[in-house]
């Protein structure tokens, strides 16, 4: 029976825009491997099941892992794919256009993440323009020495930069640095008092901007 009503609700999820109110499960179920290469529609359709009663189960994935839906509501989700990736989607209307943000992290073990955003039907936006991924240069305060930013620079091989979703309403994206993780106590501490804790954004139209201090 409840194949039956999965594949009910597939087949509204597939459904055009127009006229049909798409939630953020709608689109995770739809969504076409793109982002979620390791679930089948079978696989996400039944973890909103699980969800939806109460219940986080964990289901197999095509790596012969497991995959567990941790949060979602109208317009968000928070899925953990394996073991160490997670992906969060926010779903929101800028202008006319609909548009899904996502967010994957994957562990490395300090979290790494990327941004990306598509439409209704999962075609990508692929301006610059749009989101600007903060790098380590970001998080540096100006009164840093230029002698210990040149210090930063040979340490931090490549930048390791976090992003989630904050707020009760998830429309603010935090992101932070892994540099306390990625470096030894002794040599963080060096460099801790010129760097930022967090950057925040937030959704302006179809852009996602950096909130001014």
């Amino acid at each position: 029976m409840r194949r039956f009503f999965s594949f009910v609700a597939l087949s509204l999820a597939l459904l055009p825009m127009t006229g049909v109110a798409r939630t953020i499960g709608d689109l995770f179920a739809s969504e076409p491997g793109n982002i979620f290469p390791l679930l089948t529609r079978t696989n996400r359709l039944d973890m909103i099941d699980y969800f939806n009663s109460g219940q986080q189960v964990a289901v197999p994935n095509n790596l012969a892992g497991e995959s567990r839906l941790l949060e979602m509501d109208s317009v968000y989700l928070k899925v953990q794919t394996s073991g160490n990736r997670e992906v969060e989607m926010r779903l929101r209307t800028a202008g006319k256009d609909t548009v899904i943000t996502v967010i994957e992290t994957v562990m490395t073990p300090v979290p790494d993440s990327r941004l990306t955003q598509w439409n209704s039907h999962w075609q990508r936006y692929t301006s610059d323009r749009l989101f600007s991924m903060p790098g380590i240069d970001d998080f540096i305060v100006r009164k840093m020495p230029f002698e210990l930013r040149a210090d930063l620079g040979d340490e931090m091989i490549f930048p390791l930069i976090r992003l989630t979703f904050k707020g009760d309403e998830h429309d603010t994206i935090e992101a932070t640095h892994g540099l306390e993780q990625f470096l030894a106590p002794d040599v963080y501490k060096c460099f801790a008092s010129y760097l930022k804790p967090s950057i925040s954004y937030r959704f302006n139209g179809l852009k996602i901007k950096p909130v001014k201090k």
